[in-house]
C-alpha cells in the first residue's frame, strides 16, 4: 500500500525542534559605566548571522563557509553595513509603494489589501544546483501533461487501478464536459506551477502542482525589477540569470497558438476582476507582455469566435490566457451563475477558433490527492521514474493510509483531497481538543475528502529584519512554460519566507515576506533587461481607439467624475481655510457663511451647515474644517472621492500611464500618513490640501499631454467636464444667487475656489463685482471653469464618440446635451445679476437649477447608450424619466 512506500519518507522530512535563541542586549548602566570610548562598529557579514541548527542553510555550508553563489551579495552587505542596508530597505518600500504592488491576506475573517513585501537581499542558489531541480521539473510537467492527457482522454490510469476512481468520479472539479476538448499545439498545459522547498539533507521535494492558472508570475517579475533598481550593479555583475527570455520565449508561443496563425493575434488575459486577489498581478503582467486585459462582461460569442465588446465594434479574441476557475468559464456549460466567465466559450474551443491557456479541465492534476499516485503514473505512462520526489501524502480514502493520518495526527498538515485554494490548510498540533475532535469526525465521515500531508523541515536564508540578519524557512513557487518542442523552467523563482515554517504551507499571497530569488552562474551570462526584446514582425500602422471596451470606458468616465470632485472640493476647503487663518475675525468675513454652506451643500459637512450659516450661528470652523478633510464617513465628500479615484484608477491601471497611477499611490499614502496627526489644525489641512492640488493638476497635465485622443480620453474628459459643471452650479447656488450686502469678499472666495481669480484680475484689475465674476463662471465660452465651457466640450466629445452610422436623428445624450448648452448661449448676464423684490437673483438660480437637473440625466443618457448599453428611447421617455432624478452608480458602488 501507499503507507508502505512513504514510511521512509517520512523520517525524512519530520521537521525537528527549532533550537531557542537568546539575545543578551548590553544595558544601559554597563554602557554608562565604561568611560572608554565606543569601539567602531564592525561590518556586518553574512557568515557571522545566527544560523539553525538542524536547517539545511542557503547561505552557508554545513561546515560554516559561504556558498560560492553568495560572495556578490555578501560582498555587497559589507560595502553598504547597517545604514546602507536600512536605505536599501526603504527604498523598496517606496517603490513597491509607487508602483501600487498591493496583494491579498486572508486575516481568517476575511480578506485585506496591503503592499507587496520584498526582503531586502535575495536568495541565491547555484546555477548547478538548479539545474538538478529544473530536470526534476521538467519530467514532472510531461508527466502532468500524460496524467491530464489520460483523464480527459483515454483513462487508462483508471482501467488499470493505478488511480482510484474516486480521485475522479468523486472530484466535484471533474466535470464530464472537460472530457476530449480539442488541446492547442499538442498540450493542455503550457504554464504550471510548483512549489518546492529543501528538506534538513538539502534535497529538492515537490509540496504542490499548480496546472489550472499559477499566481505569482507577476509579483516574481516585478521582485526582480525592484531589486534591479535598488542593486543596480550588483544585479549586472553577479552572474544572475535573467528573466526576459523566459517571458520572451512565453509570448512568442502563446501567438504561436492562434488558430489562425497571422503575425499578430489578439491576446486577452482573462482576470477574475476587481477585488480578486490576482487584481494587481494580471493588470501587472498584462501591462508588461501588452496583452488586452479583460474580465468576462467584456467580452461575446458570435458563432464560434470569440469577440472583446469595444465601443467601435466586436473584435475577434484568438488566444485567452485565462486567470478564471475552470468552472467559472463558461455559465452556459459550466456554473450557470458565474460572472467572470463567458457564455459559449467552450464551444468556440470545440469549433477550434480559440486556443485557450492553460486549457479548461487541467484543475484536476492540481489536487493534492494524486500526488502519492504520481510515481506510479509516470511509470506507466512514460515508461520513466519520477525524478523529483514529492512530500509524503497520504489520501484518506485508503483505509491503510486513513489510519495513518489518523494515528499521527499531530505530525502532518491535513489539507482538502481535491482543490488547493478554497479552504485553509489545518495544522492539528495548532488546534485544540475540540477541533481537533471535530477534525477526525470529519475524516471519519467523508475520508475521500482528505489528505495528510508531512511537515517538511524548510531550509533557511539571511533575512534583513530589525536591522539584524536571520535565518528566515524558505519556500518557492517556481513556473514551467511548455512550448511545441521543449520545456523551459524559469531561472528563478518567487520565494516566500517566514520565520515560523507551518505558515509557508499557504498560499504565496497569504502574507508572507517575499525574496527576489538569483540564480547565479559559475560564467557571465548574457545581459539581457527584463525589458522584452522588439518583435520585427509587420504591423499595419492604424489610428482608431475603438477598441475600448465598455467596461474600461465607464471606470475611466468615474474616474474623471471623481476626480474633479476631488479637486473642486479641496479649492472650496482651501479658500474657506485659508481665510479661518487669517487676521480677520469670522464677523470679518461675511462670505463665511456661504462658503459654509457651499462645502455642505458638496457633501462635505453635515447639512445642517447650511441653515446655521445662513443664520449666522456659525459652527466651530477651527475644528471641524480641518477634521472634515480626512472624514470618510460622507459618501459625497473629499476622502470618500479620493478613495473612489484610487478604485477606478486601480481597475484601468493597465490602461493610464504609470505615472498617472503613481499620483493616485501618492494621493492615498499622504492620506494615510494625515491620518496619524491625532489632532488636525487648519495648519496642517492647509499643507494637505496644497499638496492635494498639486497632486491632481499633475493628473491634469498627463492627461492632457500624453494621453492620445481616443474614446478613453473622452471618456475621461466627459466625466469631468460632467462633474465640474455639476460641482461650479452647486457652488454658485450656494453663494451668489442671494446677494449679501457686501459681494467683494464673496466673489473673491469664489473665483480663488474655481481657480478663476488670476483670469479675472487680468482682465478687471482690482474691482471685484458680481456681474463679471457670474459672467466668468457661467457664460464666458473662453474660461474652461465657466458651465457654457463645460457644455460646449461635452457637445464636441459626444459628437466624437462612436454612433451607429445607420441612424439620423440625435441620441437622447445629444438632445439633453443641447437642451443645457442653449440657455447658456441665450443668458444675458445683466438678468444673470438682476435681484429681485425677495432679494434674489431669480434668473441665475432658475438657470443653475436647471443644470443640477439635468446633469445627472446626461449623465445617465451617455451611460446608457455607450456604458450599459441600453436603449436610450426606454431610458428617458414616458414615465421612466421621473424615477432618474439621481444619477448612475460608478463601478465600485453599483457592484456593491
Amino acid at each position: 500500500m501507499i503507507v508502505d512506500r512513504l514510511r521512509d519518507h517520512r523520517a525524512t522530512v519530520l521537521s525537528s525542534p527549532l533550537p531557542s535563541q537568546k539575545n543578551v542586549p548590553i544595558t544601559t548602566a554597563t554602557a554608562a559605566s565604561d568611560p572608554s570610548p565606543t569601539p567602531p562598529t564592525p561590518p556586518l557579514s553574512l557568515a557571522d548571522y545566527a544560523a539553525k541548527a538542524n536547517r539545511f542553510d542557503e547561505c552557508r555550508s554545513a561546515q560554516g563557509s559561504l556558498r560560492t553563489c553568495w560572495k556578490s551579495i555578501a560582498d555587497e552587505v559589507a560595502s553598504l553595513g547597517q545604514s546602507g542596508l536600512n536605505d536599501r530597505e526603504s527604498q523598496i518600500e517606496q517603490l513597491i509603494r509607487e508602483n501600487g504592488s498591493t496583494f491579498q491576506v486572508d486575516t481568517g475573517e476575511g480578506t485585506q489589501t496591503r503592499p507587496w513585501q520584498l526582503a531586502t537581499v535575495p536568495i541565491a542558489i547555484a546555477e548547478q544546483d538548479w539545474g538538478r531541480l529544473a530536470s526534476g521539473l521538467t519530467q514532472r510537467t510531461r508527466v502532468l501533461e500524460a496524467v491530464l492527457a489520460d483523464l480527459l482522454g483515454p483513462q487508462r490510469l483508471l482501467r488499470e487501478r493505478v488511480l482510484p476512481p474516486e480521485l475522479v468520479w468523486d472530484n466535484p472539479r471533474f466535470l464530464r464536459v472537460y472530457h476530449n476538448l480539442p488541446v492547442s499545439a499538442g498540450h493542455r498545459l503550457h504554464l504550471t506551477g510548483f512549489d518546492v522547498a529543501r528538506a534538513n539533507d538539502g534535497g529538492w521535494w515537490v509540496t504542490g502542482d499548480r496546472t489550472r492558472a499559477p499566481s505569482g508570475l507577476g509579483y516574481l517579475l516585478e521582485n526582480r525589477i525592484v531589486h534591479g533598481r535598488v542593486f543596480p550593479h550588483l544585479s549586472r555583475t553577479a552572474n544572475v540569470r535573467r528573466l526576459a527570455c523566459f517571458f520572451g520565449k512565453m509570448r512568442s508561443h502563446f501567438r504561436s497558438l492562434a488558430p489562425q496563425q497571422n503575425n499578430n493575434p489578439r491576446v486577452a488575459l482573462l482576470t477574475p476582476g476587481q477585488g480578486s486577489y490576482r487584481d494587481f498581478e494580471d493588470a501587472y503582467l498584462a501591462r508588461y507582455l501588452g496583452y488586452t486585459l479583460v474580465q468576462g462582461r467584456d467580452l461575446a460569442v458570435r458563432g464560434e469566435r470569440l469577440h472583446l465588446k469595444t465601443l467601435g465594434g466586436l473584435l475577434p479574441i484568438e488566444v485567452l490566457w485565462r486567470h478564471v476557475s475552470d468552472r467559472k468559464c463558461d455559465p452556459l456549460e459550466l456554473e450557470p451563475h458565474s460572472s467572470e466567465g463567458v457564455t459559449g466559450l467552450l464551444r468556440c474551443k470545440r469549433g477550434g477558433q480559440l486556443a485557450v491557456v492553460n486549457s479548461i479541465g487541467s484543475v484536476i492534476t492540481e489536487m493534492p490527492a494524486l500526488i502519492p499516485f504520481l510515481p506510479a503514473a509516470a511509470k506507466l505512462l512514460l515508461g520513466e521514474n519520477l525524478q523529483l520526489p514529492s512530500v509524503a501524502t497520504y489520501w484518506c480514502g485508503a483505509a491503510k493510509e486513513r489510519q495513518y493520518v489518523l494515528d499521527h495526527l499531530d505530525e502532518l498538515v491535513v489539507r482538502d483531497a481535491f482543490a488547493v485554494n478554497d479552504t485553509r490548510p489545518v495544522i492539528p498540533e495548532n488546534c485544540t481538543a475540540d477541533e481537533k475532535h471535530a477534525l477526525i469526525q470529519q475524516i471519519k465521515a467523508e475520508p475521500n475528502r482528505f489528505v495528510g500531508q508531512q511537515r517538511l523541515s524548510h531550509s533557511v536564508t539571511p533575512v534583513w529584519h530589525q536591522e539584524r540578519f536571520e535565518p528566515w524557512h524558505v519556500s518557492l513557487r517556481t513556473f514551467v512554460l511548455q512550448t511545441n518542442n521543449s520545456v523551459e523552467v524559469l531561472p528563478g523563482a518567487l520565494a516566500r519566507v517566514s520565520p515560523n515554517e507551518d505558515l509557508l504551507s499557504n498560499s504565496p499571497v497569504q502574507g508572507q515576506l517575499s525574496q527576489d530569488c538569483w540564480i547565479v552562474s559559475e560564467k557571465p551570462v548574457d545581459h539581457e533587461t527584463t525589458l522584452l526584446k522588439t518583435d520585427h514582425s509587420t504591423i499595419v500602422l492604424r489610428r482608431s481607439g475603438a477598441e475600448l471596451p465598455s467596461r474600461v470606458a465607464e471606470h475611466l468616465f468615474w474616474l474623471g467624475r471623481y476626480v474633479e470632485r476631488c479637486e473642486s472640493i479641496t479649492r472650496l476647503l482651501r479658500t474657506t481655510l485659508a481665510r479661518l487663518a487669517g487676521e480677520d475675525d469670522l464677523s470679518e468675513l461675511p462670505e463665511m457663511s456661504r462658503l459654509v454652506a457651499a462645502l455642505a451643500a458638496v457633501g462635505q459637512l453635515e447639512p445642517d451647515y447650511v441653515i446655521e450659516g445662513l443664520d449666522g450661528a456659525m459652527p466651530q470652523l477651527d475644528s471641524v474644517l480641518p477634521s472634515s478633510v480626512l472624514d470618510t464617513s460622507h459618501p459625497r465628500a473629499l476622502q470618500s472621492a479620493i478613495l473612489s479615484s484610487l478604485s477606478n484608477a486601480t481597475a484601468v491601471r493597465d490602461r493610464i500611464s504609470l505615472d498617472a497611477y503613481r499620483i493616485f499611490q501618492s494621493v492615498h499614502a499622504d492620506l494615510a500618513g494625515t491620518k496619524r496627526n491625532v489632532t488636525p489644525n487648519v495648519s496642517r489641512a492647509l499643507e494637505r490640501l496644497n499638496r492635494l492640488i498639486t497632486h491632481l493638476l499633475a493628473f491634469s497635465g498627463l492627461t492632457a499631454e500624453s494621453l492620445t485622443r481616443t474614446h478613453g480620453w473622452r471618456f475621461l474628459l466627459l466625466g469631468r467636464r460632467l462633474e465640474r459643471a455639476d460641482q461650479t452650479a452647486e457652488l454658485l447656488l450656494a453663494t451668489m444667487t442671494r446677494p449679501i450686502a457686501d459681494e467683494v469678499g464673496m466673489c473673491e472666495a469664489i473665483l480663488d475656489a474655481t481657480d478663476s481669480l488670476m483670469t479675472y484680475r487680468s482682465r478687471y484689475l482690482s474691482l471685484l463685482r458680481p456681474a463679471p465674476t457670474i459672467d466668468l463662471l457661467v457664460t464666458d465660452e473662453t474660461n474652461p471653469r465657466s458651465l457654457r465651457f463645460q457644455l460646449n466640450d461635452i457637445q464636441q466629445l459626444l459628437y466624437d464618440l462612436p454612433t451607429d452610422p445607420g441612424r439620423v436623428a440625435l441620441g437622447a445624450d445629444e438632445r439633453l446635451a443641447r437642451e443645457l448648452q442653449h440657455p447658456l448661449l441665450i443668458a444675458d448676464v445683466a438678468t444673470l445679476t438682476e435681484v429681485n423684490s425677495s432679494g434674489k437673483r431669480a434668473q441665475l438660480q432658475q438657470l443653475l437649477e436647471l443644470v443640477q437637473e439635468k446633469i445627472p440625466l446626461l449623465a445617465n443618457a451617455i451611460a446608457g447608450r455607450y456604458l450599459i448599453h441600453t436603449a436610450p428611447e426606454q431610458t428617458l421617455t414616458g414615465d421612466r424619466e421621473q424615477t432618474l432624478d439621481e444619477p448612475l452608480l460608478p463601478p465600485d458602488e453599483s457592484q456593491g
